[in-house]
């Protein structure tokens, strides 16, 4: 299980216990959550563009795009996700390989130009996990990766 970025588990886990190391149930907890009032679900288009899958990815995939529902877990080159608040911290929930996020590089760079579309506001100190609970940090953290990791 991938951690980085400026929060440890042991941190984070007050606010969503599901992300502490050891929790039995995580896939379905982060589920729970993520599912029960979503603020905004999303698909990311490789080139940064945003669209707004209003309550349901499957059901409202990209236009012309339907067959990367078969391609789980990398949507043909799309990332998909929802952004939930609760107990007052923001949480951005991204479908996606485990190594995906870890580093800047191209899916960083999708995800932040993505994220900067999005019509609910999504404060610097969101944070970023993946399906299976990988944490990546902040969205700061995430803008800092894509910094350091030089143009390209």
């Amino acid at each position: 299980m991938i951690t980085v970025g400026s929060l440890s588990r042991d941190e984070i886990s007050s606010a969503f216990p599901f992300l502490a190391e050891r929790f039995s149930g995580r896939r379905r907890a982060i589920k729970v959550l993520t599912h029960g009032s979503p603020d905004f679900v999303f698909w990311i288009y490789p080139d940064g563009r945003l669209h707004d899958a209003r309550d349901a990815h499957a059901r409202h995939v990209p236009r012309g795009y339907e067959h990367i529902l078969d391609d789980e877990p990398d949507y043909g080159g799309f990332l998909r996700g929802r952004v939930v608040r609760s107990g007052g911290r923001q949480l951005v929930v991204v479908y996606c390989r485990s190594e995906a996020l870890e580093e800047g590089g191209p899916a960083v760079g999708q995800l932040l130009s993505g994220i900067r579309r999005i019509p609910v506001p999504i404060s610097d100190d969101a944070v970023i996990i993946s399906d299976n609970g990988d944490l990546y940090g902040t969205l700061a953290d995430l803008e800092d990766r894509l910094a350091a990791s030089g143009p390209g």
